[in-house]
C-alpha cells in the first residue's frame, strides 16, 4: 500500500534516490490511495524504472498473479508491505519463481506476513532479538533505514517561520507523527509531558494530529495556544519547512518515529527521544539525545531550548551518528554488503515443523492495540468489549488463562511484573478482583 504521509514511503523513495544512477528500479503499489506520489515517481523515473499501480478492483489472486508476472523482469524483489498482506506471499510461495525476495522488516514488533518467501529478511536494528529468537528467522541482515542528504549549513529559521505563520521571537518545539503514535497508555501520557516544556516563550506544533482532535483541541485551548495540532502538511510542501524552522524536534510517544526523527537531524535540529517500548533505531540511541527517564528528557529540552552551545552539541552528536550510520554512503556500503549474501536462487521455507515462540509479549500486545484504529470505536457491543480488554491489559498486564463462556461469564488470570490478578467477569463487567 502506497501513502504520500509516513516513513513507509520515505524509505522506498530514499533507498531509490540512493542507488547508482545505472540501477533500475520500478515500484508496484498494490492497493493505491487516491494521492499522486510525486516524489516516488520522480525517483523511479530518475532510476530508468517506474511506479506501477494495481486496479483496486482486482481480486488478492488477480493482485498476486500479476505481481509474480511483473516481477520475472527484475532481478530482485524487496518488499516494503503492511503486516497483513497477504498478496506477496501468494505471488511468491512457490519455487517456480525463481528471483531473490528480500523483506524490509519495517514493522519488527508487529505480527506479519512473509517469513516463509523472504530469501533474506532486512532488519532496522542491529541484533534484533525479535528477529532471532521469537521468529526463529536466521537469514536476516541488518540495514537500517536510509536518510536523506545531511545539511550542515543553517537555515533561515526567521524566514521560514514568517512563511509559517509561526512566532518569530519564540522557542520552537515541533513533533510529527500517526495520532497513534500519541496515544495514552496507563501512565504513559505525552501531552503531560509536553505540557512541562511549555511556557510563555515556548510553543509546541505536532505535525500528524487532526485539527479537530478533541483532546488535542481542548489542550490547545488550555494552553493557551502553546501546544497546536497541525494536522496533515505535506511532505513534499512545508512538511520540510517545519522541521527546520524549529528550535527542537522531539519524537512521537510512546510509539517512536522512524524516517520524521532522521529529517530533522539532517536539517541541523537538535532532537530528542524518550525510551519507549518500540523499536528505537541504533544512530539515536547510541547518543546522548536518547533519554531513559522522563525527568532526563524534560532537562535536556529545556537545557537545548536555553543554551545554543548545548544545543550546537546534540546536533552535531546526532548528525555524526546518523553519518556514520546511515549517510547515504554508508547505506549504500551496507546494499552491496548484503546484495552479496543474497541468494542466486529464490527458495520457499516450509514452516510446519518450526515451533512457534508461545510466550505473550507485551510490547507486541500493546502495540497491536494502538495500532488498531477500531479498538476504540464503541458503537457496537464487540467494540466495548475490545476497549474494556484493554483496559483491563493495562491496568493488570497479560492475560494468560480463560475459562467461561465469552462476554457471559469468565475467570480470567492476569500477570504483570510477575504480578498474579484472577478477575470475575459477568455480561464484560468486572465484578471481582483478587490479587
Amino acid at each position: 500500500t502506497g501513502s504520500v504521509t509516513g516513513g513507509h514511503t520515505r524509505v522506498v523513495e530514499r533507498w531509490i534516490n540512493n542507488a547508482p544512477e545505472a540501477q533500475t528500479h520500478s515500484v508496484v503499489i498494490l492497493t493505491p490511495n487516491k494521492e499522486v506520489m510525486k516524489t516516488l515517481e520522480f525517483n523511479t523515473k530518475a532510476k530508468n524504472g517506474k511506479c506501477i499501480y494495481f486496479d483496486k478492483s482486482l481480486s488478492i489472486v488477480e493482485k498476486a498473479l500479476k505481481l509474480r508476472e511483473l516481477a520475472l523482469h527484475y532481478e530482485y524483489v524487496v518488499l516494503h508491505t503492511h503486516m497483513e498482506d497477504v498478496i506477496p506471499t501468494i505471488a511468491f510461495g512457490s519455487e517456480k519463481f525463481t528471483r531473490p525476495v528480500l523483506l524490509y522488516n519495517n514493522a519488527s514488533h508487529m505480527v506479519w506476513i512473509g517469513k516463509s518467501i523472504a530469501d533474506v529478511v532486512l532488519d532496522i536494528i542491529k541484533d534484533d532479538t525479535i528477529t532471532k529468537n521469537k521468529r526463529n528467522i536466521q537469514n536476516s541482515f541488518f540495514l537500517g533505514v536510509p536518510s536523506k542528504e545531511i545539511i550542515y549549513t543553517k537555515p533561515d529559521k526567521k524566514a521560514l517561520r514568517k512563511k509559517l505563520g509561526l512566532p518569530l521571537d519564540k522557542k520552537i518545539i515541533i513533533s510529527s507523527g500517526s495520532e497513534q503514535k500519541y496515544c495514552i497508555i496507563g501512565n504513559d501520557n505525552y501531552a503531560n509531558i509536553i505540557q512541562k516544556l511549555i511556557d510563555e516563550n515556548t510553543y509546541c506544533y505536532i505535525i500528524g494530529i487532526k485539527r479537530n482532535n478533541e483532546y488535542w483541541k481542548t489542550l490547545e485551548i488550555k494552553s493557551n495556544g502553546h501546544i497546536v495540532p497541525l494536522g496533515y502538511v505535506n511532505f513534499d510542501n512545508g512538511y520540510m519547512d517545519y522541521l527546520s524552522a524549529a528550535d527542537l524536534y522531539i519524537d512521537s510517544y510512546p510509539m517512536s518515529g522512524g524516517t520524521a526523527i532522521m529529517d530533522a537531524i539532517s536539517r541541523g535540529v537538535p532532537a530528542l527521544a524518550l525510551k519507549t517500548t518500540d523499536i528505537q533505531l541504533d544512530y539515536f540511541t547510541s547518543t546522548s539525545a536518547y533519554c531513559e527517564t522522563e525527568s532526563e528528557y524534560i532537562f535536556k529540552a529545556k537545557k537545548i531550548l536555553n543554551d545554543i552551545d548545548y544545543a550546537q552539541k546534540i546536533t552535531s552528536e546526532l548528525q555524526k551518528s546518523l553519518d556514520e550510520y546511515q549517510s547515504v554512503i554508508q547505506w549504500n556500503k551496507k546494499v552491496d554488503k548484503m546484495l552479496e549474501k543474497v541468494p542466486k536462487t529464490h527458495s520457499v521455507r516450509i514452516l510446519t515443523n518450526e515451533t512457534d515462540f508461545n510466550i505473550a509479549d507485551d510490547i507486541a500486545v500493546l502495540l497491536n492495540f494502538m495500532t488498531d484504529k477500531n479498538a476504540f470505536n464503541c458503537k457496537s457491543v464487540l467494540k466495548r468489549f475490545i476497549k474494556q480488554s484493554y483496559k483491563d491489559f493495562v491496568k493488570f498486564g497479560i492475560n494468560y488463562s480463560a475459562i467461561g463462556i465469552p462476554y457471559i461469564f469468565q475467570l480470567l488470570s492476569f500477570k504483570k511484573s510477575g504480578l498474579k490478578t484472577k478477575v470475575i467477569k459477568i455480561f464484560g463487567i468486572n465484578l471481582f478482583v483478587l490479587s
